[in-house]
């Protein structure tokens, strides 16, 4: 509507509110469709399916995911003490 109303004489007076509006709208589509895609690769179906079980379990594997993250911080650590020249 925004292009057809720049096109339009009778729009005229508002060539840049529309231009403005223009910009706007299109980084809001590219931010909702960057958002509508994150949904698209997620592995909840649905709200309905988004259920208290559902939720402890995703909590659960986030803690669990930590953990390992942890453990090889703590294993890279300890190569790089063993790796270490001894004086």
């Amino acid at each position: 509507m925004l292009r057809l109303c720049e096109r339009s004489d009778r729009f005229s007076n508002f060539k840049s509110e529309s231009s403005d509006l223009i910009g706007r709208s299109t980084n809001i589509s590219k931010q909702l469709h960057g958002w509508l895609e994150s949904l698209k690769n997620t592995d909840i179906k649905g709200v309905k399916f988004y259920t208290n079980k559902e939720r402890e379990r995703r909590e659960r594997d986030r803690e669990f995911e930590e953990f390992d993250r942890e453990m090889a911080r703590y294993k890279a650590e300890i190569e790089a003490r063993s790796n270490e020249p001894r004086s």
